[in-house]
């Protein structure tokens, strides 16, 4: 049998992905609060079906720069979908909510 040690990355790497994937998170949820709050001022009060819509150009330029975005999360574009699309969400949500708050 082969009893080889799986190689490791040295942690100054693994430290520098997750700093860049971290950014990139703030990034997203910053563009996110920013779409938040001007549907948020935009749509009228009773239409909150109408936020999905607001989001769906974000998911878009999501995907379509998934390849690239997933660089900095160590190739894993499911971790980057997922991370990236949470912090719009939770970016675009915490701006509607901060501007419709009485």
């Amino acid at each position: 049998m082969n009893e080889q040690q799986p190689r490791r990355r040295p942690p100054a790497a693994d430290d520098a992905i997750n700093l860049r994937s971290a950014a990139v998170a703030v990034i997203a949820a910053a563009l996110g609060a920013i779409a938040g709050g001007m549907a948020a001022w935009k749509l009228p009060s009773d239409k909150f079906a109408w936020t999905g819509f607001a989001l769906a150009p974000l998911f878009v330029l999501l995907e379509l720069l998934l390849k690239q975005l997933a660089i900095v999360f160590g190739g894993d574009r499911n971790a980057a979908r997922l991370t990236l699309a949470g912090a719009l969400v939770v970016g675009f949500y915490a701006a509607w909510f901060g501007v419709r708050a009485p």
